[in-house]
């Protein structure tokens, strides 16, 4: 087995595997234009940065020299349909002079201080079953334990149960910690049978993590033993359209930037907040960016105030971690989780009553599924 060596910069911690470096962490996903420093009020021993797209191993690189903090590269864009032939996308090595195999992908993030290595997968449709055994296959093959593999599919993948069980067949048969995303063109959560069909998915797998997700999501997968997962900081890194589409949607950088409101957990634009308490004092926020200023204050298309609700986003989630990893029994932490969730469903209709418009504020399928659905032993009364 090959096992290439870690080349730390000051202050980078040494890491013996990919398992030793994601385990029982949820990360921040940015892009390195908009990152000069790793985030002060990621937790060290509970998150971590990960960069994505170009420029994100020599970024990584600058930063491993000033921080502690857990480091990875996704060079991948996921906007590549995958073949039998070729499950991997191999662009120029970025930040290294290596060849164009996925080894020399590999180790480029590794020169340049990542804490393991992410492939670069390209995206599997919809109950394309040849081209799925070619991406597990070759994930077989890879010979290092320094490594996260990829696997981006289609939605489909989890919510038909004619490939589910598939899906769940080829994830066991990796041995690397597998980062997991679904392409969908809104919250693939919404969808009724996803939040359950994870579920499954996570208790009949080991190593699995979710990709480029949400806060709800994302703490539901460590809630229900998910190994890790990794939250964008912008609309774009929480979900992934669909390599085979267009999205549906305009250019994200048109609107005000999208607020976590941390008493309902919810996401909501800039300028909705704004327009729902035209009349009525918006809530304050205590989080280390916000320092008790109020949540309608993103109403700009500036990127200063792009950036300032994606930190506030980050800064809020984090400060959960903390309640999350306390509760240690698998069963503790989803009925914390359960509760945190059914106070957030509760919490619209606070707001709703507060703000004196019925539905300001409704709650996604997705909060509802999270504060309703039995756990694993309890009796689905539904």
């Amino acid at each position: 087995m090959t096992e290439p060596s870690a080349l730390p910069g000051t202050g980078q911690r040494l890491t013996t595997s990919a398992t030793a470096a994601v385990t029982g962490r949820i990360f921040l996903l940015d892009n390195p234009k908009f990152i000069h420093q790793v985030p002060p009020f990621l937790a060290d021993d509970r998150s971590g940065l990960v960069l994505c797209g170009k420029g994100s191993n020599a970024k990584v690189d600058a930063l491993s020299r000033q921080s502690t903090s857990m480091l990875l590269s996704d060079l991948a864009a996921y906007n590549q349909v995958a073949t039998a032939d070729e499950p991997f996308a191999l662009p120029e090595c970025d930040g290294a002079l290596f060849g164009s195999d996925l080894d020399a992908v590999l180790q480029g993030q590794r020169q340049c201080h990542a804490a393991a290595a992410i492939t670069s997968s390209r995206y599997v449709q919809a109950g394309d079953s040849a081209v799925f055994k070619a991406l597990v296959r070759h994930a077989q093959a890879i010979e290092r334990d320094d490594v996260i593999v990829a696997v981006p599919v289609a939605l489909p993948w989890l919510t038909q149960k004619q490939y589910l069980p598939q899906l769940i067949a080829g994830l066991q048969r990796i041995p690397h910690p597998k980062a997991i995303m679904f392409g969908a063109q809104k919250n693939p959560f919404d969808v009724a049978a996803a939040t359950a069909n994870f579920r499954r998915l996570l208790a009949e797998t080991t190593n699995v993590g979710l990709w480029r997700t949400d806060v709800p999501a994302a703490f539901d997968c460590l809630a229900h033993g998910g190994m890790f997962a990794a939250i964008g900081a912008g609309g774009s890194l929480r979900h992934l359209i669909p390599a085979d589409e267009k999205p549906n949607a305009d250019n994200p950088m048109a609107h005000t930037p999208a607020v976590l409101l941390p008493s309902m957990m919810r996401y909501t634009r800039g300028r909705i907040i704004a327009q729902k308490y035209a009349n009525t004092p918006a809530p304050r926020c205590d989080c280390l960016v916000c320092d008790g200023t109020s949540l309608d204050r993103f109403d700009s298309l500036s990127g200063e105030v792009r950036a300032d609700a994606h930190a506030h986003n980050a800064a809020v989630w984090t400060r959960w971690l903390s309640d999350l990893f306390n509760h240690t029994t698998g069963i503790e932490r989803q009925r914390w989780w359960r509760g945190f969730c059914k106070a957030a469903l509760d919490a619209h209709e606070q707001e709703n009553v507060r703000l004196r418009q019925k539905d300001a504020f409704k709650p996604s399928p997705a909060l509802k599924m999270l504060a309703t659905l039995p756990l694993a032993g309890e009796a689905d009364n539904s």
